[in-house]
């Protein structure tokens, strides 16, 4: 369990914390006369100045202590409650999870560019192994001649790296927006803050972990941290890749057919008939 000091926000109308801060306050006011009596009439005392009686009207009287009684036992008697939040905090933390999701995305691209030619380089050797002759062949030789085409061992690392690091990035929103549209995870995330006093609003940390296919948040900076479940909502690769082959990105790919030797004109009526908007 965290170890936080929080303070349950109660209705502002509970007349149940009116009434004991006014009785309290009654309290305090006449203590503080008690102290300024005795802090005073001491002081004089140095110089042989004598207070006259006053204390009697200092001392605490039957009806504010039982007005004060009262009133903490109506507090202890009230039920209290609050909105911890979970489900805007989760819904933020989806919508920002998918806007990294974007940002792994486009360096996923820009990473693969050589690997781009390296499918260019598979086109072209595909037409040279059908021709007829070797011209085909031939001009193969002038474009690889004319053209980086070679693999570098940071290009390999530069593609790999953004390939899971993208990866990561779409399983950590997917996790998100999993707990974002589920009740009864957003009930057990209100609970969790609620049987330690906190909001949403003040939690220091959190993220997903795909081993223990779980979303943990941590309310005290990583000491502790509390889990939410969601290993019901992972699905297997076939389906992954399944989904992929009917999506945008992979269709405007150049492995999605609409790619290589087409005219730009035959390229964007070949995404159209795949029902992608394209913009040349």
């Amino acid at each position: 369990m965290l170890a936080v000091l929080a303070i349950v926000s109660a209705p502002l109308n509970a007349t149940e914390i009116d009434n004991l801060v006014d009785t309290s306050q009654s309290i305090r006011d006449t203590f503080s006369y008690g102290i300024k009596t005795i802090a005073g009439g001491s002081s004089y005392a140095w110089d042989g100045n004598i207070a006259p009686s006053m204390a009697t009207d200092g001392h605490i009287t039957a009806e504010q202590q039982n007005a004060y009684n009262a009133a903490v036992s109506a507090v202890q008697a009230a039920a209290y409650s609050y909105d911890p939040n979970a489900d805007q905090y989760f819904q933020d933390q989806a919508d920002q999870a998918m806007d990294v999701v974007s940002q792994m995305i486009d360096a996923y691209v820009e990473a693969s560019q050589q690997v781009i030619m390296v499918a260019e380089i598979n086109e072209r050797a595909v037409e040279a192994q059908s021709a007829p002759d070797e011209r085909q062949a031939m001009e193969l030789q002038e474009f690889i001649a004319a053209n980086n085409v070679t693999l570098t061992d940071a290009d390999i690392s530069s593609y790999n790296d953004a390939l899971s690091n993208t990866e990561s990035a779409i399983q950590t929103a997917a996790a998100y927006m999993a707990v974002a549209s589920d009740e009864a995870l957003l009930e057990q995330a209100n609970d969790m803050a609620y049987d330690i006093q906190v909001t949403y609003q003040e939690a220091a940390s959190v993220f997903f972990d795909v081993d223990t296919q779980a979303v943990w948040v941590s309310f005290d900076g990583g000491s502790t941290i509390q889990g939410l479940q969601v290993g019901n909502y992972f699905v297997d690769a076939q389906q992954v890749l399944t989904q992929g082959e009917a999506d945008a990105f992979f269709i405007s790919s150049p492995e999605g057919g609409c790619w290589f030797g087409y005219t730009p004109e035959e390229q964007q009526e070949c995404l159209a008939n795949a029902g992608i908007s394209y913009e040349p």
